[in-house]
């Protein structure tokens, strides 16, 4: 699944494509020097620094240079992002959510690994568009862009993430970790006061006060993993 959408990069590289002739003809004329009045044009002053030909294998080449930079940073995020959303997957099992489902007090510790992992990759990505900016700038330098047509591109590709949902994505995240992490506090803390219900197969409790603390807890991590669903859905419009 592509969580950073292909039209969104796609559109994106349009922009770019699209600003590249530009930039570059508006620098090819500030390089023709401005005579004063009255002065004598010198030896070939006033003429083009390039002709046609060499301005439409600049810009080409520029183009290929953007899309080697672009794909640099984005396919990165992109890789982080598709792993976080398997393991967020793999987090809405409904048996993650069944203590009568864990054999022993040692599958919960299992468990937790896992969801130790997933705070790593949750905190890599964000990591990943904290720095996406000057990323993008070291990644356009590589390419040998010029640094005024280098500002202009990264600033244009930036726009292209959905920052706002991102964040509201990231957050979410990071309360669906925090939720689970409390679950599985719960399940150690209160290991076999639960029992199966012989009509429903779904868990009970003698005491009503722990009934109540554990539906609460599903309940807001059903909630929480609901809306970063609907997060991952409007960025891969």
């Amino acid at each position: 699944m592509n969580l950073v959408s292909p039209q969104i990069t796609r559109l994106a590289l349009y922009v770019c494509f699209a600003l590249v002739p530009a930039v570059v003809h508006a620098q090819k004329e500030a390089a023709v020097p401005v005579q004063s009045p009255g002065a004598k044009p010198g030896p070939g002053a006033g003429q083009p620094k390039f002709t046609d030909q060499q301005m439409q294998e600049i810009i080409l080449k520029l183009r290929e240079r953007i899309g080697n930079a672009a794909g640099q940073v984005f396919d990165r995020i992109q890789k982080e992002e598709s792993g976080l959303r398997i393991s967020f997957t793999y987090l809405r099992k409904p048996d993650r959510l069944d203590p009568s489902t864990y054999g022993s007090k040692d599958e919960i510790a299992q468990w937790r690994a896992s969801i130790e992992q997933t705070k790593e990759k949750e905190e890599l990505l964000e990591k990943l568009y904290a720095n996406a900016d000057q990323d993008l700038a070291n990644a356009l330098t590589q390419q040998k862009i010029n640094q005024a047509i280098a500002e202009q591109i990264k600033n244009e590709l930036l726009k292209s993430f959905p920052w706002s949902t991102i964040k509201k994505k990231n957050e979410l995240m990071r309360d669906y970790i925090a939720e689970h992490d409390a679950l599985l506090t719960f399940y150690e803390k209160n290991w076999g006061t639960w029992k199966r219900a012989p009509d429903t197969g779904t868990p009970t409790f003698d005491d009503q006060q722990l009934a109540a603390t554990y539906r609460s807890l599903k309940e807001r991590i059903n909630a929480t993993g609901l809306q970063i669903e609907d997060q991952y859905k409007v960025m891969v419009q």
